[in-house]
């Protein structure tokens, strides 16, 4: 028997098994010592009488691709494998190699499957069949090389880019062992995929919420909430952090523009990173999603998901679109039910909202506030799959850490925050502004005055700084010129009939200014009109009336004739008198009339 060659064609397990499976067989028949064909004839009598062992039992049965039913063997056969094995080198059958050479339809097939829309095998054959003809692969044998011979990378590279393509590559895990509450803190914003009242208006609106994570524990501080994505918003978070986490030692957010940046947050000597002493980082890559993952898939496993308990739930991937529909019309008719007063009525369609959206409605402001406030507690006291495992003290069961849990057992352990006392949070979150002492009280916005008469009674007409609140209008801090606290004044009296706070001031900036630019869209929108015409600063429509051209006059020569007969008109019987002959005039008048025509028309 021929040596197999050392250079083996790599094998798969199907090969690997008929090979063994062979080679068994024929080192029992070299070993018998008989002639070929007496050798198999006792292989397959002892086979056929169960006398054979289980090796060569178990080898003549799987010595063939497919199971056969009569596992006698030939000498045909038996020739076949020792030929084989003189050729190859092994016993296995041959498996046909797949064609990976190029082919002029590949090229074009890649580009039309890599378009960003995303294509149809049916669309992408027909546009081959188009641009090769004859030369166009069928339809199978193209589904065929899509499926065998083109690697899903090069599928998804040029249909996806940026985060939709690294959610289908290798991620690297990462894992915060050995960190420590506030090393490092992730942020992100969330739009509200729930609508609730305006605190004014009482409109149904979307809320922007921006949340703080600790890297360590996942523990998240309450967040900060507003109308829009703005500085106050985020620094109202920030504070909450720090108020119960200290000060971080690193935050990370996207970057968006409201942070990065803004003199208020970094690049500046007086912003939060420097006054505070943290590092404020963003991804180096914009529209990396990845890099600050753990804030941004709290929106969608968990803020999103929670969301879908309330009636006025509207993500359009989730939500049905009728029912969405319904219940926007519903609030919009809560919401005038409201503003006249009509209690039954108002109730009546929140039933009805209810019905229809099957969910929870919120009638205020504040009770929105609440709920997204004790959806954040709530993540705290729940589970999390990024801690450890420990054993619960209600079940005795084995389960991960909660946020919560992680944080107290770092407490408990010696950790201490980096914490801040009141005047301090007051100096570094409350916005600043000098401001005269008249009349022992200070204004620091909007005719707001504030009023402490133990202090400010001995400080009329010296200047000071006053801290706020930007969103509480009941207290504001006073301090010396050197920063050293006087006091705490309160509000006692506005300008208008209710009080006012700095957030709404500046709301009302917002709208004027929004009011200002509708306007001049208005006055863009007017001047491409047709037909109109600025005269001075007043702007005209000119009205377009359609007349009936007026006939050419075109003057013919008059033969001369006696004025008599000029003047004369057709003698009817019955019908001609005196007055008839005044009016027709003279034949001088007639030329003078022409003649007048004539200079008119020049």
């Amino acid at each position: 028997m021929a040596k197999p060659q050392s250079n083996l064609p790599p094998l798969n397990k199907t090969q690997i098994r008929i090979h063994e499976a062979i080679k068994h067989i024929v080192n029992y028949v070299t070993a018998t010592g008989l002639p070929k064909r007496a050798a198999l004839a006792v292989l397959n009598k002892s086979y056929a009488d169960g006398s054979l062992s289980k090796t060569l039992r178990w080898s003549l049965e799987h010595a063939w691709e497919k199971r056969r039913d009569g596992c006698v063997l030939n000498v045909s056969t038996y020739s076949k494998w020792e030929a084989n094995f003189k050729e190859r080198g092994h016993y296995a059958p041959l498996k046909r190699a797949k064609d990976f050479t190029l082919k002029p339809w590949h090229v074009l097939a890649v580009d039309l499957k890599r378009r960003p829309q995303g294509s149809s095998k049916r669309w992408i054959h027909a546009e081959l069949v188009k641009a090769l003809g004859d030369d166009a692969p069928g339809y199978s044998a193209m589904c065929v090389w899509f499926h065998e011979k083109l690697s899903e990378k090069d599928q998804l590279e040029g249909r996806y880019s940026g985060s939709q393509l690294r959610s289908r590559k290798f991620y690297q895990h990462r894992t915060s062992e050995g960190l420590e509450p506030g090393t490092l803190v992730h942020a992100d914003g969330w739009n509200t995929h729930f609508s609730a009242p305006h605190p004014v208006t009482r409109e149904f609106v979307t809320y922007e919420v921006w949340h703080f994570h600790d890297v360590a524990t996942r523990y998240v501080p309450k967040p900060g909430i507003g109308l829009t994505e703005n500085a106050l918003v985020i620094t109202c978070a920030l504070e909450n952090t720090v108020r119960e986490l200290g000060v971080p030692a690193r935050v990370q957010t996207d970057s968006t523009k409201v942070v990065k940046g803004a003199d208020r947050f970094t690049k500046a000597m007086h912003s939060f990173e420097e006054r505070l002493g943290f590092t404020w980082v963003h991804p180096k890559e914009v529209g990396n999603s990845q890099a600050n993952g753990i804030a941004e898939n709290f929106n969608t496993s968990w803020l999103d998901k929670r969301s879908r308990e309330l009636a006025t739930y509207q993500n359009r991937n989730s939500m049905d679109d009728l029912s969405f529909k319904r219940v926007r019309k519903l609030t919009g008719q809560m919401v005038k039910a409201i503003n006249s007063g009509d209690t039954e009525l108002r109730d009546q369609k929140k039933r009805e909202i209810e019905r229809v959206g099957k969910g929870l409605v919120f009638d205020t402001y504040r009770q929105a506030f609440d709920w997204v406030i004790k959806v954040c507690h709530e993540f705290n006291d729940r589970p999390h799959s990024s801690l450890k495992k420990v054993t619960c003290p209600a079940t005795g069961k084995r389960r991960y850490q909660t946020p919560r849990e992680a944080l107290n057992e770092h407490i408990s352990l010696g950790w201490t925050p980096v914490a801040l006392d009141e005047q301090e949070l007051i100096d570094a979150f409350r916005p600043h502004v000098q401001v005269k002492v008249r009349r022992e009280t200070v204004s620091p916005w909007g005719g707001m005055r504030y009023r402490n008469p133990e202090v400010l009674s001995h400080l009329n007409g010296k200047e000071v700084i006053v801290a706020y609140d930007m969103s509480d209008y009941e207290t504001v801090w006073v301090k010396d010129l050197k920063g050293v606290p006087l006091c705490e004044a309160t509000f006692v009296e506005a300008t208008r009939y209710h009080a006012v706070t700095a957030q709404q001031a500046d709301e009302e900036k917002r709208a004027i200014a929004a009011l200002k630019r509708l306007d001049k869209k208005r006055d863009a929108v007017m001047a491409r009109v047709p037909n109109q015409v600025i005269e001075g600063e007043v702007l005209t429509q000119v009205p377009v009336i359609f007349r009936e051209p007026e006939p050419e006059l075109v003057e013919v020569p008059v033969p001369f004739r006696e004025p008599e007969v000029a003047l004369k008109a057709p003698v009817l019987p019955g019908n001609f008198n005196k007055k008839d002959e005044e009016a027709m005039g003279s034949y001088e008048d007639t030329v003078m009339m022409l003649q007048k025509l004539k200079e008119a028309k020049e």
